[in-house]
């Protein structure tokens, strides 16, 4: 026998299709804070928050081409993935500090070193700031913030293609922006 609360799910899920912001509404108070509680146990408060956020941004902006057949599942799994995205960039920034810290050598005039990464950091941010806002957009979040080309394509609505040729275009533009630091 259908519980209650799902047949009241299913209607609210139709009422959403339908673009009823009431529905929407219902929806956000009656599971925004137990999808919190699941995300919470996983990662901070403002990364929780985020990601709550950004579900119900998606259930919304998606609300036509809906496919769902029960809402609960569907929002707990949402959390559950976008968790695990989240802590495996984490661990890939990670490996990328790891590797750094482990095979650059360490040089004996710090101060040198100092001012040309200063150079060098300040020639990359002038670089990237000479891109196209997209194509900076994409770079930033790939090469900053250590997010792959699936997370990326997803957070900005776009194929994963189309990330790629803007990292492509990127890269090829820094390379040429930044020749003289090249070695």
């Amino acid at each position: 026998m259908p519980n209650q609360a799902d047949h009241n799910d299913q209607r609210l899920l139709e009422d959403l299709c339908n673009g009823s912001k009431e529905a929407f509404e219902q929806i956000f108070k009656r599971y925004w804070h137990p999808l919190y509680v699941i995300a919470k146990s996983k990662v901070s408060h403002d990364e929780a928050e985020e990601i709550i956020q950004t579900i119900f941004s998606a259930l919304w902006e998606k609300r036509a081409s809906l496919a769902i057949t029960h809402l609960s599942f569907y929002l707990q799994t949402a959390v559950r993935n976008s968790v695990i995205n989240l802590i495996r960039s984490r661990v890939t920034q990670q490996k990328y500090w790891d590797y750094y810290k482990t095979f650059i050598p360490v040089q004996q005039a710090i101060t040198e070193n100092e001012v040309e990464f200063d150079d060098l950091n300040e020639a990359v941010e002038e670089a990237v700031n000479h891109l196209p806002e997209k194509s900076k957009k994409v770079f930033r979040l790939s090469r900053f913030e250590g997010r792959s080309i699936a997370e990326i394509a997803k957070l900005l609505h776009v194929s994963e293609k189309a990330i790629e040729y803007h990292l492509t275009k990127s890269l090829r533009d820094l390379r040429l922006h930044l020749k003289d630091f090249i070695l």
